[in-house]
């Protein structure tokens, strides 16, 4: 049978639109995963920090909830910050760009979880490399 070839789920006009618009300058591993993975299920769904806290993973953003979200740390002063996967329940990773977390992978929660703007994002990885190196395929027990 004839394999199908897949285009790109995230397009260089996508991403230029989200720098002009927010001036996030995504780097380009993280392009090269949206482009690969975004609108995809994978089967490595967990990651275990250093703090020991499990996370679940569910997809990779498509340009819409990037720019969505970015908007809403734009309107809310919440720093650079490139939202790039959600986990299952609707939560949001992130690439930091701010100085003082820069690199890092962190969790935006929802608004109705936090006392304060300083609890609106978790830590979750020191890197976006350590995120996806230490993402692993949840166990099921039959």
């Amino acid at each position: 049978m004839t394999k199908l070839t897949l285009a790109e789920r995230f397009l260089n006009f996508e991403f230029d639109s989200i720098k002009k618009e927010f001036d996030l300058e995504i780097p380009e591993y993280l392009k090269e995963y949206l482009r690969e993975y975004t609108g995809l299920w994978i089967c490595e769904n967990t990651y275990t920090n250093k703090n020991g806290k499990l996370f679940s993973f569910a997809q990779f953003v498509n340009h819409r909830m990037m720019y969505d979200f970015s908007l809403e740390f734009k309107e809310k002063n919440l720093g650079k910050k490139i939202p790039f996967a959600l986990d299952d329940g609707g939560w949001v990773f992130c690439l930091s760009l701010d100085r003082e977390t820069k690199n890092q992978v962190l969790m935006y929660q929802l608004e109705i979880e936090w006392k304060n703007k300083e609890d609106a994002f978790e830590f979750v990885a020191d890197s976006f490399e350590e995120f996806i190196g230490g993402l692993q395929a949840e166990e099921v027990n039959d």
